[in-house]
């Protein structure tokens, strides 16, 4: 199935305790003190300082890619997909989380089974946060009930068991049954958890960092999102919204990875402490918000959401580590005429995974079709 740069591989298918809350102060700081004014020669910078004046470049997704397919899922009364979530490739099947479960399709399309049902029993999940496949098992990480649920493949419900603290706000599945929290300053000064390593049955690790306020404050702040973890290459990799340094954990420590200029548009290592003292306080005043979508061996995928201009609202960024250059994107898809795309053939690209696929969605010509999945290996 797998063709060299030349060739494209296209699929054709048949439309088938509350406490009060303290600021945080990240401890990601403490290595970065002066990243904005790049001395870093450690590490490799990504220059975003002119970010919003670049202007988007139409490319051929063949051009970046070793291989694509073009993957129309298969539609019928029992499965419509509907809104879609992130679209997760684990060998030779597609988990798809959407708004009325998890579909799992195999590689061609073809709808095999779901996974899990809404509701608060011990099978059951409230709201997906996320999924997480690894080999013939299926993690989903309930948010609201703030619980995880371990499936088989084929459906089959196997275990699942509540997070602890009910306060943790992000998680990420780490491999081998284990999981990684991200808790906010909930605690006393001095004593709070950043990120928490644990399994079913206990944390059996976590990095703590240092307070800066050492009185309370009397408000109650949870931001979802603030974080974001990628693998690549089966090394986790964490960005925290406001730092511009991008991690990866080794033995459940944080390492410097590569650091992030933004110039004026830098994090507000402040945030929390402002928002803690000032009412109505918006968190990412002056800051471009940068999340981190995923890596492979040449490519950084990165969305900078500026909240303060939104014609610059969510950008979707490619950082070329041969080249260093930063790249706005618009993808052109591969003319074909055995698969029933919309007619503009929008590409939305969710996210670059461990293995280094590119993966998204575009619309089908027909609206009561299923999408039609992307996948492009990244060179």
């Amino acid at each position: 199935m797998f063709i060299n740069n030349s060739r494209i591989h296209i699929i054709n298918l048949k439309t088938m305790k509350k406490k009060n809350f303290s600021c945080l102060w990240i401890l990601l700081c403490c290595f970065i003190a002066s990243c904005s004014n790049k001395q870093h020669s450690a590490y490799p910078v990504i220059d975003l300082i002119d970010h919003k004046q670049l202007l988007t470049e139409e490319i051929h997704l063949s051009e970046i890619s070793e291989y694509i397919w073009i993957i129309p899922l298969e539609t019928n009364d029992s499965v419509l997909v509907g809104n879609i979530g992130k679209i997760k490739l684990e060998t030779d099947k597609l988990y798809i989380p959407a708004s009325n479960g998890v579909f799992v399709f195999d590689q061609n399309g073809k709808f095999l089974n779901k996974l899990g049902s809404r509701g608060r029993g011990p099978k059951e999940y409230v709201s997906l946060y996320d999924i997480h496949p690894e080999g013939d098992i299926v993690w989903l990480l309930d948010n609201s009930d703030k619980k995880a649920l371990k499936y088989s493949c084929s459906g089959r419900f196997l275990d699942s068991f509540y997070f602890e603290p009910q306060l943790w706000t992000d998680y990420y599945y780490s491999g081998n049954d284990t999981f990684i929290g991200f808790l906010p300053d909930y605690g006393q000064p001095n004593t709070d958890i950043m990120l928490a390593f644990f399994d079913a049955d206990r944390v059996v690790d976590s990095i703590l960092h240092k307070n800066p306020i050492k009185q309370s404050v009397n408000i109650f702040l949870r931001v979802y999102g603030e974080v974001s973890f990628i693998n690549h290459g089966n090394k986790v990799k964490f960005k925290h919204l406001f730092n511009d340094t991008i991690y990866h954990i080794v033995n459940n420590k944080l390492l410097p990875d590569i650091v992030l200029n933004l110039g004026n548009g830098r994090a507000n290592v402040n945030a929390r402490v402002d928002a803690a003292n000032k009412v109505d306080y918006d968190l990412t005043q002056g800051m471009d918000n940068t999340l981190l979508y995923g890596e492979s061996n040449r490519y950084v995928y990165l969305k900078v959401d500026n909240v303060n201009t939104p014609p610059d609202y969510n950008i979707s960024l490619f950082f070329d580590k041969i080249t260093q250059k930063v790249h706005k994107w618009k993808f052109i898809l591969p003319d074909d005429k055995r698969i029933d795309i919309e007619e503009s053939k929008k590409f939305i690209p969710l996210y670059i995974d461990k293995n280094g696929h590119l993966i998204g969605q575009t619309a089908s010509a027909d609206p009561d079709d299923n999408p039609v999945i992307i996948i492009a290996k990244l060179k």
